[in-house]
């Protein structure tokens, strides 16, 4: 055999190893997952008659405390502030200047 088809062989066993290596691990992921899934538990029948209105009236209840508490944290509206002016550097003010000169000379060239 030549070099050419020899590598060519070497190239079709190794992606056949990998390929089948792949497929061997989805499978075992695929049991695993069937194996150790989690069952369901069964729930208890829940009473029905004069518990359940007291529990959803204790329910309501709690909703409404934690909706009033809520409003309360939350003020009305504030006054804005503005911010103080920012001083600018040297090299911020000249750079600002150069941007206006150069706006400036386009807006000439323009006419």
């Amino acid at each position: 055999m030549d070099a050419i088809t020899q590598s060519l062989w070497i190239t079709l066993v190794s992606m056949g190893l990998v390929f089948a290596s792949l497929l061997l691990l989805a499978g075992a992921m695929s049991l695993m997952t069937r194996l150790f899934r989690d069952r369901e538990e069964s729930l208890a029948p829940v009473p029905s008659g004069e518990a359940t209105k007291e529990d959803e009236k204790a329910r309501a209840a709690a909703a409404a405390v934690a909706i009033a508490l809520a409003g309360q944290s939350q003020s009305a509206a504030r006054p804005l502030t503005l911010p103080e002016p920012a001083l600018i550097g040297a090299w911020q003010l000249g750079m600002r200047t150069r941007q206006m000169t150069q706006k400036g000379e386009t807006s000439r060239r323009s006419k």
